[in-house]
């Protein structure tokens, strides 16, 4: 396996521009709703410049992986320590949106974005695409949808990408086309290719359920003396946000308020809407939350994990791939359902 070298013009550099990874020390971790991670050691890297794009290549040359560039660190050994940086980070950036606009799809409103970030933030830096998956369609709102009144301030990538590509069923991910020069984001269907997983045949008997640190989310707003309630969002254990409490099927309750205060009658319905929002936001962040791992398993981001924990039991869930864990050999293992802290585990 080889680490090359690129400039902001996406060509390699000249001099030491390809460096023999050390294999034992490689490390990919994917992730289609969160940022990767890439690590290893190689060769000393004796340009004395910043590269701008790590290429991850086969000895044959061929591309796996590219990523931003970290700054090389030289070891004790003469060795050349190697941290790449997803390039979803680029959309970690503040972009200005005006989200009392309609979108007639989901679709359409991730492109916009997308547009804004790539004019107002990216500026030409570099040429940058976002497409749909062939297996995508056309996503129709569903409850999470813009909401305000007022042109604000937005982290593209927390305030937008992560929250709507989670509960909408969609992953992204990043490359670099170093035949057009440009850099490629593609959003995917999750959970679009089914297979089943009897926990049994991989040796796994004591699995319970993760349930998440908050399972009810609400507006509300502080009028004066008065609390006016918006929606009420419960999740349900299928991984499936709904507003009929007859739906609710985990316990005990764990509930999180998203308050707006105002003295002005007329805002009242506004930030109340802007509340509402916020609480469903807030609780897709509690969406998959697993930490079930398979060796020696196939996937990617479009499987669909169908979950059997016992014999003669029906399904539990079905979850979505949440990273993809590879070392130099290929896929090592697979995280099933999306990690995350605050969680708790039932048996």
């Amino acid at each position: 396996m080889i680490i090359s070298f690129y400039g902001e013009d996406f060509e390699g550099l000249q001099n030491n521009a390809s460096l023999v990874v050390d294999s034992s020390s490689y490390s990919l971790i994917r992730r289609g709703v969160d940022l990767d991670e890439l690590s290893c050691t190689c060769e000393a890297f004796t340009e004395d410049i910043q590269p701008t794009f790590i290429v991850v290549k086969t000895d044959k040359g061929k591309y796996v992986y590219g990523c931003l560039a970290g700054i090389p660190e030289r070891t004790k050994e003469n060795q050349t320590k190697i941290n790449g940086t997803d390039l979803k980070t680029m959309l970690k950036s503040d972009v200005v949106l005006d989200l009392s606009k309609t979108w007639a799809s989901v679709n359409l409103f991730l492109q916009d974005v997308f547009n804004e970030w790539n004019t107002s933030v990216n500026q030409g830096s570099f040429v940058c695409d976002l497409c749909f998956g062939e297996n995508v369609g056309s996503v129709p709102f569903d409850y999470l949808k813009p909401s305000t009144e007022k042109i604000s301030v937005y982290n593209a990538w927390d305030d937008i990408f992560a929250p709507y590509l989670k509960y909408y069923d969609l992953f992204m991910t990043a490359e670099l086309d170093l035949i057009r020069k440009k850099v490629l984001f593609t959003i995917g269907k999750s959970r679009a290719v089914p297979v089943n997983i009897k926990l049994w045949e991989y040796g796994i008997y004591d699995y319970g359920k993760w349930i998440a640190d908050v399972n009810e989310t609400q507006g509300a707003v502080l009028y004066g003396e008065k609390i006016i309630y918006g929606t009420k969002w419960i999740l349900t254990s299928q991984n499936v946000i709904t507003t009929d409490p007859s739906n609710r099927n985990i316990y005990p309750i764990k509930r999180k308020v998203v308050l707006k205060e105002t003295d002005q009658s007329e805002e009242v319905e506004t930030l109340k809407a802007q509340a509402d929002q916020e609480a469903l936001e807030t609780l897709t962040e509690s969406l998959f939350k697993e930490d079930l791992s398979l060796e020696n398993f196939q996937a990617d981001f479009q499987t669909r994990c169908n979950i059997y924990p016992k014999r003669g039991e029906g399904l539990y869930k079905a979850l979505p791939v949440g990273e993809l864990h590879y070392d130099a050999t290929g896929l090592k293992k697979v995280q099933i359902g999306y990690r995350f802290t605050g969680i708790q585990f039932l048996f």
